[in-house]
């Protein structure tokens, strides 16, 4: 170096590699070290109050880069960790930022929350979704086999949109869920229609007693024991020419097991209004003066909810405390093996059975004719005759 000159320190490239630029918030960085390798750091996001980092190296820098962006795309998606993400990584954060969005019902919130914890996470949760495959799918859903083919299938319908949104975020290269098999269930049970015969004598054995008025409204109008349950005074109307009930909600119970008043289903057929017969308006007279009888004496701890069926308090009846009293009413009345939904079906049933149209019973049903005819409809007597008909047909 020439005396009185200075060294002239080495100025930056004008064209920086990828390594020397400096990278944005959140895009995470990358150096080489002395050994030559080159090393990133991927910044997660903030999980808990804590913000998550992933530190991961590359024979090369475009190994790095990509291995880069694939924990990037991972932290986008929401999973929570890197790519060793899980299953239940994914089906929590599904849970918690997606399905809100999506649904506006309490009800269809718990279902998705039920589905995941109580049989995606205990089957599936541990599996990566790198190493999630279709035969593992089929595996778990033959595992609950015991449960209704319909509920399975809503168990798969689950894990392929929690898996759609891994794949819409490039974490997965197709949806496994999609190809499983849902395996063959156990038939259900048959379900069944109460004859007239055993509707007269299970009306008989319940008049004067607490559920005698549910009963009789159950059967004369169909109506499930939600309805029933979730019915309330302010909707019936006892007086002038033409009493009539109207049904305008249901009673429902969350995961958490609390009972509140919900929509009906199918929310514009199922909000209907119904005339009510002689029978259910004296039924439904004699029950309220009972219940005032009931107010009287539990004084204050009576809840007016207004609940036309209630507990001795007031409060909303449990459907299996209802379950209970409904069996031991039927053991009393010689019928076994129904459940309170048999007044729906029964009611369906008699009014088919006595010749009404069909369109006139699913709409006091609240339902689709194809709903009523594949769902409620029940043969209730021994002997199919259709004699007299064809007599008159042919005669």
């Amino acid at each position: 170096m020439a005396p009185g000159r200075r060294e002239r320190s080495p100025q930056p490239s004008s064209n920086p590699t990828p390594a020397q630029r400096r990278r944005g918030a959140g895009e995470g960085s990358i150096y080489q070290t002395a050994d030559g390798r080159w090393r990133a750091v991927a910044d997660l996001g903030v999980v808990e109050g804590k913000r998550l980092r992933k530190y991961i190296s590359g024979a090369t820098q475009g190994e790095a880069l990509r291995r880069l962006r694939e924990a990037q795309r991972a932290a986008e998606a929401g999973v929570i960790g890197d790519g060793r993400a899980t299953v239940a990584d994914l089906a929590e954060w599904w849970l918690s930022a997606v399905v809100p969005g999506q649904v506006d019902s309490p009800i269809t919130l718990d279902h998705y929350r039920s589905i995941v914890e109580q049989h995606v996470v205990p089957g599936l949760g541990n599996v990566r979704l790198d190493r999630l495959r279709a035969d593992m799918v089929d595996r778990w859903l033959a595992s609950r086999s015991h449960l209704s083919r319909s509920y399975v299938g809503r168990m798969r319908s689950t894990l392929a949109q929690i898996l759609r949104h891994a794949e819409r975020r490039g974490l997965l290269a197709r949806n496994v869920a999609n190809l499983a098999v849902v395996p063959k269930a156990k038939p259900p049970a048959e379900r069944r229609s109460l004859t007239p015969a055993e509707a007269r004598r299970l009306i008989e054995v319940a008049r004067g007693g607490r559920l005698g008025a549910l009963v009789i409204c159950g059967l004369v109008l169909a109506l499930r024991p939600g309805e029933l349950t979730g019915l309330q005074w302010c909707d019936v109307s006892l007086e002038g020419h033409s009493p009539t009930v109207s049904i305008s909600g249901s009673m429902k119970r969350t995961t958490n097991g609390a009972l509140f008043r919900g929509d009906v289903k199918r929310s514009a057929a199922g909000r209907r209004t119904l005339a009510l017969p002689s029978i259910a308006v004296e039924a439904l007279r004699r029950h309220l003066s009972a219940q005032a009888v009931e107010r009287l004496a539990a004084g204050p701890a009576w809840r007016d909810e207004d609940y036309v069926f209630t507990t001795p308090i007031g409060t909303p009846v449990d459907p299996s405390n209802l379950r209970k009293a409904f069996d031991a009413l039927t053991k009393s009345a010689g019928i076994q093996g129904v459940t309170p939904y048999v007044l729906r079906h029964s009611g369906a049933s008699l009014m088919l059975d006595d010749g009404a149209n069909l369109e006139e019973v699913a709409d006091v049903l609240g339902d689709h004719p194809a709903t009523l005819l594949r769902h409620y409809r029940h043969r209730v007597r021994p002997v199919a005759d259709a004699t007299k008909r064809m007599e008159r047909v042919l005669s």
